[in-house]
């Protein structure tokens, strides 16, 4: 079990968010049941008020703060205000609207005085007061709820000069504007005039031709290396939870019992995507009845509360933010999509979900009139485009099923790294044994629920198992090994690594 603390390499805000800081269409009230990954939650709640009888200060102290991200620039400008809220082990940054943006875990509680200058994560922040009383307490989160409702009305051009002169914060501001994104290239949009979509057409079909006939003539066959690592990450702390949860329920039911609840392993898979998912199954009586009573609130849950998760923001973070590498991500699910794709919007990850190959020729050749062209593509394993993803060499895998048709993806201009990931140490991994044809699937579904299962790498002597010839790690890894193939120092989530480099040829399978 572990609730993972990952320092993050971006530069400018990024962590903590929770998981529903999604975008909500203009037009839209609410967020949909199907957009807890697409800014739906936090936006339409905001921060929470305090319940009348409540002391924000029972266990734990408030400071207001100024912040910004760390920089070697000689003259140093503070970004915002904010406030830290600090508990016995747990140091919370947050902005003037009340969202998470760095957190502490490690430190001693006497540096937390005012005027102090410390360290959270990335950030830089100077503490300026505490707050002593509930009543400061209680002021300061309405003024974050203003300042969140300010935001929202920038966000949809509601918000005028009367507006601003009639808020009156408590004390001076730095108003963060966030960054348009680009706006959506003309031939996706619905008003794209038909000479656009006509010569788009004509480009993608040259390019499927060009790549296919090259296939078809053995002269001008492409090969290439992939370096392929298979993840198996340790269940983040709410993961273990909910998947202990569901087999204390099932534990008190016989045989028969557990078979006329066909959903068991689909509630299991969910978890181990992410425990929010289950908020798409809350009608269900062992979701509704015996997981939720015990869980956070969905917009509660965030980025550490999902392996896999965790593993895709922090491999975002290094390639794309700060090394300004394209990266592809494939999932089983638009579910797991949903919120990948709400994770860009919130940190403005320049992306694209591809689902034809108009959208691939658009991510292989963006349009010189926009600004942030995507660099993260997001694809459905059931609507692979035709087309190879040029100048992309890295490719994520969130589900192990996806990975066969991968390689159909993979460019022709450059050796590629994958990573396939594997929530390690439940249904997920013995799932994942049986698809790799490890075992054969004699266990019992209790014996799955409860996590008794044999890892990976103990199987590895067990008759023909095709991970033999696979390169093993193990913790402790070196900095060496991390630094070439997730390109950064720390992965706290990988539990063990299978790892094989092969020649592809274009197209194949892996």
């Amino acid at each position: 079990m572990r609730r993972s603390q990952a320092p993050s390499v971006r530069n400018a805000a990024k962590r903590g968010f929770s998981a529903c800081e999604i975008e909500v269409p203009k037009q839209a009230c609410a967020p949909s049941e199907m957009q807890w990954g697409t800014t739906g939650g936090y936006r339409s709640l905001g921060p929470r008020r305090y319940n009348e009888a409540e002391n924000p200060l029972k266990d734990k102290r408030i400071f207001l703060v100024l912040w910004r991200p760390q920089s070697n620039k000689k003259h140093k400008t503070w970004k915002g205000n904010g406030t830290l809220e600090v508990t016995a082990n747990r140091a919370t940054l947050k902005d003037e609207t009340g969202k998470v943006l760095d957190v502490l875990t490690c430190f001693k509680p006497e540096k937390f005085q005012e005027n102090a200058l410390i360290e959270i994560g990335m950030k830089d922040v100077e503490i300026q007061e505490e707050l002593k009383t509930a009543e400061e307490c209680i002021a300061q989160r309405k003024e974050e709820i203003e300042n969140w409702y300010r935001k929202q009305e920038e966000a949809n051009g509601e918000f005028t000069l009367n507006d601003a002169t009639a808020i009156r914060p408590q004390r001076p501001k730095v108003i963060l504007k966030k960054q348009k994104h680009s706006p959506e290239p003309k031939f996706l949009q619905g008003s794209s005039n038909c000479a656009n979509q006509e010569s788009v057409h004509h480009a993608t079909i040259n390019e499927s031709i060009h790549y296919f006939s090259n296939c078809a003539n053995k002269e001008s066959v492409h090969r290439f290396k992939i370096n392929e690592y298979i993840c198996m990450l340790t269940t983040a702390e709410l993961q273990h939870l909910t998947l202990q949860l569901l087999a204390d329920h099932c534990q008190g039911l016989d045989r028969q019992s557990i078979c006329e609840f066909p959903d068991v392993i689909g509630i299991a898979q969910r978890i181990c995507d992410h425990p929010v998912l289950l908020k798409q199954m809350e009608t269900q009586p062992i979701v509704s009845d015996v997981l939720l009573p015990h869980l956070p609130p969905w917009q509660e849950m965030g980025l550490y509360d999902s392996a896999k998760f965790e593993f895709v923001h922090l491999m975002l973070d290094n390639l794309v933010v700060a090394r300004g590498q394209k990266c592809a991500i494939v999932a089983s699910s638009q579910m797991c999509l949903d919120i990948i794709r709400g994770y860009c919007q919130c940190w403005e990850v320049p992306y694209i979900q591809i689902e034809d190959c108009v959208q691939a020729h658009y991510f292989n050749t963006p349009s010189e009139e926009d600004a942030k062209p995507p660099m993260v593509a997001l694809l459905m394993a059931s609507k692979l485009p035709a087309i190879p993803l040029r100048g992309c060499k890295y490719m994520i895998l969130y589900n192990y099923s996806t990975r066969s048709a991968a390689t159909q993806l993979l460019a022709v201009d450059g050796n590629t790294q994958i990573y396939t990931l594997v929530t390690s140490g439940c249904l997920e991994e013995r799932m994942f044994q049986q698809h790799f044809g490890l075992v054969k699937s004699s266990d019992s579904l209790m014996n799955l629920l409860n996590m008794q299962v044999n890892s990976t790498q103990d199987l590895l002597g067990v008759g023909q198992n095709t991970l033999s010839t696979w390169s093993q790690w193990e913790p402790p890894f070196s900095e060496a090994f991390l630094k070439e193939a997730f390109l950064c120092d720390e992965l706290p989530g990988l539990n063990f690594v299978f790892s094989k480099q092969k020649d592809v040829i274009a197209g194949s399978e892996i």
